[in-house]
């Protein structure tokens, strides 16, 4: 006896199959979101936490960054999007790794002895600002994985 296969089963195995193909890419868009949030965090600990939370947040950011790379390595990965972003002179990368300097240099080497109110705040929106690259980074993930 021969099944009936038709056109509604047919596109339903369509969508499995196209679903299947992009969930590795929303993956890697959890991952940049993760990484964003740690960003916000670590610099924030970095450049305001007492000593022994420095030591915890520096061994946890190299354990999330050794993570996201062998996951990425792993899933193998061949969205055409994850390659842009995770391009070394592209956009977000270069972005990433400017304004993660001038948070390092704000938060670390010109932070007062006592930091007020105001200088708090600045390194807020600037450690904010950091992760904004890996943020947009997901968004053009998500957006193409539709």
């Amino acid at each position: 006896m021969e099944d009936e296969f038709t056109p509604d089963d047919a596109l339903r195995q369509i969508d499995e199959v196209d679903r299947r193909a992009r969930r590795p890419a929303r993956s890697m868009a959890m991952t940049f979101t993760v990484m964003g949030f740690a960003t916000i965090a670590y610099w924030l600990v970095m450049s305001l936490g007492p000593g022994w939370s420095k030591g915890v947040a520096g061994v946890t950011w190299i354990a999330l960054t050794v993570a996201s790379v062998v996951q990425m390595h792993r899933m193998g990965v061949k969205d055409r999007e994850v390659e842009w972003v995770n391009r070394p002179t592209g956009p977000v990368t270069v972005a990433y790794c400017v304004l993660t300097v001038a948070v390092m240099v704000f938060g670390v080497f010109l932070r007062p002895d006592d930091p007020g109110g105001l200088w708090v705040a600045a390194l807020v929106v600037l450690t904010v600002g950091t992760s904004l690259p890996l943020f947009y980074a997901v968004w053009r993930i998500l957006r193409a994985a539709r």
